[in-house]
């Protein structure tokens, strides 16, 4: 009998041997798998993400090549492209059902792609905007199912700092007439995400990361458009002007042209 039992501890300790060794080898494939996703179902658009490394011992991990693709009925394929983010997680924190506590997020170079159909519609930024806010609005509602359906696997975060440095903005308008423009992006610094509600959902985490970019992106590539627009009327106007035609009508007229009808 105790024989047996022994045979049939050592059988389960090396299941959980074996489980845990699978956990940890496959731990950044499972990490990407998660961000491709909830990240495609909260953007409601394709995410993306190349590779994926996360050190337990150390908590220190990687992120590289995240993309976000426009929604549909935009000319550009990507909305997003956030390059590479260091992540340092306090080692401490993954224990348990508490939030994980991340020290900081460094994300370095993304590139925006701000893309507006005509003049006072809606920037391909701001409808995923929008999707994300309703995302994690309706996971906020289901977290608290969700957590004990799973044992706690739905954690929620605390960031202490995140960064987002060196970026750029290009800006796709019809009213460019197909030239291109682009602006940096200015850097960007949260503090304390999740901090006061006991942590954040990812869904909310990136609801917060993607409004930042979104309003900084917004502010800066809508002033870069009008001042260009601002100069193309200008010019219209001297060139109408000078070639001794109708100002009325060689300013619409190259107008027109500018704003693609």
């Amino acid at each position: 009998m105790w024989k047996k039992l022994g045979i049939a501890l050592a059988v389960l300790l090396a299941l959980i041997a074996g489980a845990a060794y699978f956990l940890f080898s496959n731990l950044d494939s499972l990490i990407k798998a998660a961000i491709e996703k909830y990240g495609s179902a909260a953007t409601q658009t394709a995410v993306s993400v190349d590779r994926v490394h996360l050190s337990l011992t150390s908590g220190a991990g990687s992120i590289s090549g995240i993309s976000i693709s426009n929604p549909a009925g935009y000319s550009s394929s990507q909305a997003l492209t956030l390059g590479d983010a260091a992540v340092q997680v306090d080692t401490s924190s993954i224990a348990g059902n508490g939030p994980i506590v991340i020290d900081t997020v460094t994300i370095a170079q993304p590139h925006v792609t701000y893309e507006v159909k005509g003049l006072g519609d809606g920037s391909n930024l701001q409808t995923i905007q929008r999707n994300v806010q309703a995302y994690a609005g309706s996971s906020g509602q289901q977290q608290p199912a969700q957590q004990q359906q799973s044992g706690g696997a739905n954690r929620k975060e605390i960031i202490k700092d995140l960064y987002v440095t060196g970026g750029q903005i290009s800006v796709a308008a019809e009213a460019l007439n197909g030239r291109s423009l682009t602006v940096p992006l200015p850097d960007i610094h949260l503090t304390n995400i999740g901090q006061a509600s006991g942590g954040a959902t990812a869904a909310e985490v990136a609801n917060q990361v993607l409004g930042a970019i979104t309003n900084e992106a917004t502010k800066v590539a809508s002033t870069a458009l009008t001042q260009q627009l601002q100069a193309a009327a200008q010019g219209a106007l001297q060139g109408a002007i000078k070639n001794g035609g109708s100002i009325t009508n060689g300013v619409g007229s190259q107008l027109k042209g500018l704003l693609g009808n």
